[in-house]
């Protein structure tokens, strides 16, 4: 019997620069492989092959997308096996336990020398656009944070925080009743989303397809939904509840999910740019509606409206950087590929292809 696939977002473009949870999740894994070498098709080609061999043996399989290429995939965790594989080199995360749960394998001498000279001048330039358009684009989403920032000072002032209060204190007894285990609870970290050329995009139905409660909250910006998860993670914790918190991929700091598996629970951010309501037939969906304790007056409306202009216009900027940063992107990778030996390949990667069982 196959496994399944989870599909995630293996880092992020936010405000705050690039933004992965490897450090993170080499935590949670048993066994980390360090795939070092340059950035090719081939590495993901062999990270997506290694995630069907796993399905083929009946494991639960995340795979990690990446930000600007739709079809590459740069890190594969399997579950129940906790392995992690992730195409390192792009990351600077370096092995830090090497003989016991950190394995190298160095691609670097796939490279054929020859063929290398060939595009070298070519390859630079590549590289320095590539990294000219990413800057651009962090710059660009830096801005529109401090924009999203000034948006938010502007519904703060409208909230009741004393009826919000209230509500999510009657959530948790809700959800954890007199729920406490006896043991630690553990806490992991995966990415919701990001900016991509073709938009903000997300994967909240991959990664929640299994869960049966889904709360999605309603609220404008800054009345507390992040801080709202932030602390129903605490609170599970603090019962000896897992709790996994999936970031938001704007902004590096803030949370747009919590998921309790124990409890089969999940609960997001459902507005603006990921709008979701609940689906037809999905009885555990349900609306967290807590924009209903911000009174926005006419004054704050039409402050609210100007800012979320700029912010738009600057989001429209920093997806177009995206563009230019991908085609970047795509460029590196073609040139690298016609450098690579097939051969030496083959016979370096047959390795990692080991039976196991569950």
């Amino acid at each position: 019997m196959n496994g399944n696939v989870t599909y995630y977002f293996g880092h992020a473009l936010t405000g705050q620069g690039v933004k992965h949870l490897y450090t993170e999740m080499m935590e949670e894994a048993e066994l980390v492989y360090f795939l070092q070498g340059a950035s090719t098709s081939k590495g993901s080609e062999l990270l997506k092959e290694l995630g069907y061999f796993y399905v083929k043996q009946g494991f639960a399989v995340e795979w990690f997308k990446h930000a600007l290429l739709e079809e590459v995939v740069e890190a594969v965790y399997v579950k129940g096996c906790d392995r992690l594989y992730v195409w390192a080199s792009e990351w600077d995360i370096e092995p830090t336990l090497l003989g016991t749960k950190h394995r190298v394998m160095s691609f670097y001498d796939c490279l054929e020398d020859v063929q290398l000279e060939k595009i070298g001048e070519q390859l630079a330039n590549a590289v320095q656009e590539r990294t000219a358009w990413r800057d651009k684009c962090i710059a660009k989403l830096n801005h529109a944070i401090k924009l999203h920032d000034d948006w938010e000072v502007v519904t703060q002032s409208c909230m009741n925080w004393q009826a919000l209060n209230e509500q999510v204190e009657n959530l948790k007894s809700e959800v954890f009743q007199s729920i406490v285990l006896n043991k630690t609870g553990e806490r992991t970290h995966r990415l919701l989303g990001t900016l991509t050329p073709r938009g903000a995009e997300n994967t909240v139905e991959s990664i929640t397809k299994n869960i049966s409660t889904r709360l999605m909250i309603k609220g404008k910006p800054g009345t507390g939904k992040s801080s709202l998860m932030k602390g129903l993670a605490d609170e599970a914790n603090a019962r000896g509840l897992d709790a996994q918190i999936v970031w938001c991929g704007l902004d590096a700091g803030s949370v747009d999910m919590v998921i309790i598996p124990e409890l089969n629970f999940c609960i997001f951010d459902s507005t603006e740019p990921h709008i979701f309501d609940p689906q037809d037939g999905r009885l555990g969906d349900k609306i967290f509606d807590i924009g209903q304790h911000c009174a926005l007056t006419e004054e704050a409306e039409l402050a609210i409206a100007e800012v979320r202009a700029r912010y738009k216009e600057a989001m429209q900027d920093a997806m177009g950087y995206s563009k230019r940063y991908a085609e970047a992107e795509y460029t590196v990778r073609r040139l690298l590929d016609h450098c690579l030996s097939a051969s030496l390949w083959r016979e370096k990667t047959a390795s990692l292809f080991e039976r196991l069982t569950k």
